[in-house]
């Protein structure tokens, strides 16, 4: 008779479920599988991670942690702790938190794992920390600096498929060749004036103004 599951494989094997990932199926329609207990979901503009932790004096204890990056690279400035302490005073759910290594700024929340947590659970905090995340980045940005995490995901997703080291400029758009074209002899009358010699009038003197 097969031992019964603990906590953390339990908790693992919900989360693999309900993404559809595994060791063997590393990527689905719903995510990613970065590393046993570790899951990387797009939720709209939001990319969300899921971490299965271990806890307690034993690590008998099991907490999932739902994390979104919002915004990179935003001094820690007084202005910005401060507005990021009262959202999290009067949100429902979840905390703003700040990484100093790259300057993030995150929003987080944490479920009990083990044989408690359901489905309806995880997918309601993903959900919902996603779209905390949508909901701030851009105020965030505007106020304070900083980059959207789906921007800095975007160019990083470019550069890679382009071989661009971090030091590299992403390419951008090169109007040499619309010159070019522009000033050849096969480019046709948009190089001349606009206006030419009007064309001969008539004959019975049509085009005339009467008097």
């Amino acid at each position: 008779m097969s031992a019964t599951p603990g906590p953390y494989e339990q908790t693992v094997a919900l989360i693999e479920r309900l993404l559809g990932l595994s060791a063997v199926h590393r990527e689905s329609d719903r995510g990613l599988y970065i590393d046993r207990g570790l899951y990387v979901i797009k939720q709209g503009s939001s990319y969300v991670m899921i971490a299965v932790l271990r806890s307690g004096p034993a690590g008998d204890q099991v907490l999932v942690r739902v994390t979104a990056q919002v915004v990179a690279g935003v001094r820690a400035e007084g202005a910005l702790l401060r507005q990021l302490m009262i959202l999290n005073g009067k949100l429902r759910f979840g905390a703003f938190a700040y990484e100093p290594h790259g300057e993030l700024i995150l929003f987080q929340h944490t479920l009990l794992g083990g044989g408690t947590l359901n489905d309806n659970e995880v997918l309601a905090a993903v959900h919902d920390v996603a779209l905390v995340a949508d909901r701030y980045d851009d105020h965030i940005v505007a106020r304070y600096g900083g980059r959207r995490m789906q921007d800095v995901l975007e160019e990083s997703a470019w550069a890679r498929m382009l071989h661009l080291s971090d030091r590299d400029n992403l390419p951008v758009l090169d109007d040499t060749e619309e010159v070019a074209l522009r000033s050849s002899p096969s480019s046709g009358p948009k190089s001349g004036p606009k206006s030419g010699p009007k064309p001969p009038a008539e004959s019975g003197g049509s085009t005339k103004k009467h008097h």
